[in-house]
């Protein structure tokens, strides 16, 4: 092979690979749900709103009974009355809509967050609702149940391996991290 078409070879596969890495760096953006927002996901219609910011989005699930919640999620879990201030406001609307779970992209309560709400745990003895992950497939790594326990599952429609959790959980372990696909609430 000459020099000249060697030269051509070299070049050619050195900008098909910055062009692969620019891609693989694009597509990575574009699916993380990384980022200080919170989405609200009313678990009794499958509906979601994301807002800019923890406090927005407890305000917005609140109907605005709880307008100084910690303005980043992170920092919510760190508030150790945010839970009770949040039952106590579900209460005060009869039970209608609560804050059922939060869950987190990234380990130790970082990262991007979710806030289920809806009717509150009904049975106690059960799973009260049942639901996927769409753009959140894949990344829970921590969780705070709130007025119910929360099961995660590898899998969609509830299936594989599974996870409950009750309390606090910083990590969701190996079995589970950034692997869920669904979840229940119990």
């Amino acid at each position: 092979m000459s020099s000249r078409v060697t030269r051509i070879a070299i070049a050619a596969g050195a900008g098909l690979l910055v062009l692969a890495a620019g891609s693989t760096t694009a597509q990575a953006r574009t699916e993380s749900v990384s980022g200080s927002k919170t989405c609200l996901v009313d678990v009794d219609t499958d509906s979601t709103r994301c807002f800019g910011t923890f406090r927005e989005a407890v305000a917005a699930s609140t109907e605005g009974r709880i307008t100084d919640a910690p303005r980043f999620a992170k920092d919510a879990a760190r508030d150790r009355t945010l839970a009770d201030r949040l039952r106590a406001a579900s209460a005060a609307r009869g039970g209608l809509n609560a804050e059922l779970a939060i869950l987190y992209e990234h380990w130790n309560f970082g990262g991007a967050s979710i806030i289920l709400n809806g009717g509150a745990c009904r049975s106690g003895n059960g799973r009260d609702y049942a639901g996927e992950f769409t753009d959140w497939a894949d990344s829970i790594s921590s969780v705070i149940p709130v007025a119910c326990w929360i099961e995660l599952w590898a899998d969609p429609h509830q299936t594989g391996t599974h996870q409950e959790y009750r309390d606090s959980t910083p990590y969701v372990g190996d079995a589970m991290n950034d692997r869920a696909s669904s979840y229940a609430l119990l």
